[in-house]
C-alpha cells in the first residue's frame, strides 16, 4: 500500500478532491446503504419471491453494477487507475487465495450437475458473472469504503494498520448481512462464508486492486458449479440439477 492517494481518486479538480477526501459521513452512508440493499435483494428474491436462481442472479448482478457504478462516480474513483494499481501483486496473492477456496470446494462431496449447453451457461453466468458480482460487493466495495473513511491517506504505518483493521471489519459486516438475506444461512453458523470471503479479500486488502479478489471468488463459483452444483453453501440460493 502506498502513501496519500496512490492514483486511485480522480484529480480533475483540487476543490472536488478535497471535498471528497473530507466526506467520511458520506462514505459511512454509502456503506449503510450497501448493507441494506444487499440484504433486501436476497431476502426479497429468494425468501419472498422464490425466484428461479438464474432470474435472481440477473437482478442481483444488475443491482450490483448500478449500485457500484453510482458509488464510484460519487467517490470520484478512477476505475482505470484502480485496475492498474499494483495488479501484479494482487494477482499473485489472488492465486494463493484461489488455491485455498478451490481446494475447499473440492473437499466437499460432489453432486449432480447439468450437462451440455446449460452447464456452459451456468459456468459463465452462475460462475463467472455471479462470482465477480459477489467479489465486487463483498470484497472490493468495503475496502474502498475503508480507504475513503481514512481520507485516502495511507502514508504511515499506523494508518495502513488502521486501514487493514477497518477493511476487515467492514468485510465481515457486509458478508454476514448479505448471507443472512438467504434463509439457508439463518439456521447455521455464518462462520464458513466469513472465513472464505476474508481469504478471498486479502488481495484487495493488501493492494487496493480488485483483480485477485475477483479471480478467487469467480474460481470458487466456477468450481462449485462443476463439482457441487447442488451446494447450499457456495452458491446461494441452492438449486437442483435439471
Amino acid at each position: 500500500m502506498t502513501a496519500i492517494n496512490p492514483g486511485l481518486i480522480a484529480t480533475d479538480s483540487t476543490t472536488r478532491v478535497a471535498e471528497r477526501d473530507g466526506s467520511r459521513a458520506r462514505e459511512a452512508l454509502w456503506f449503510v446503504a450497501g448493507l441494506a440493499v444487499f440484504f433486501v435483494i436476497p431476502w426479497l428474491g429468494t425468501d419472498v419471491g422464490d425466484l428461479d436462481h438464474d432470474v435472481y442472479y440477473l437482478i442481483y448482478i444488475t443491482a450490483t453494477m448500478l449500485f457500484l457504478g453510482r458509488y464510484v462516480q460519487a467517490a470520484g474513483i478512477d476505475v482505470a487507475r484502480l485496475v492498474r494499481h499494483r495488479w501484479q501483486l494482487s494477482v499473485l496473492i489472488g492465486l494463493a487465495a484461489t488455491a485455498f477456496v478451490v481446494a475447499n470446494v473440492l473437499s466437499n462431496d460432489a453432486t449432480d450437475r447439468p450437462t451440455g449447453a446449460y452447464l456452459v451457461f451456468e459456468v459463465v453466468w452462475r460462475g463467472l458473472a455471479y462470482g465477480a458480482a459477489d467479489a465486487l460487493i463483498l470484497s472490493v466495495f468495503p475496502c474502498l469504503i475503508a480507504y475513503g473513511l481514512l481520507q485516502h491517506d495511507l502514508s504511515t504505518v499506523a494508518r495502513k494498520a488502521g486501514y487493514v483493521g477497518l477493511a476487515a471489519v467492514l468485510i465481515w459486516t457486509i458478508t454476514a448481512t448479505y448471507h443472512l438475506g438467504y434463509d439457508q444461512y439463518r439456521n447455521r453458523e455464518i462462520i464458513r462464508p466469513e472465513i472464505g470471503n476474508t481469504i478471498i479479500s486479502i488481495p484487495m486488502i493488501a493492494t487496493l486492486n480488485p483483480a485477485g479478489a475477483i479471480m478467487a471468488h469467480t474460481a470458487m463459483h466456477v468450481t462449485a458449479n462443476l463439482h457441487a452444483y447442488e451446494t447450499d453453501v457456495f452458491l446461494p440460493p441452492g438449486t437442483m440439477a435439471p
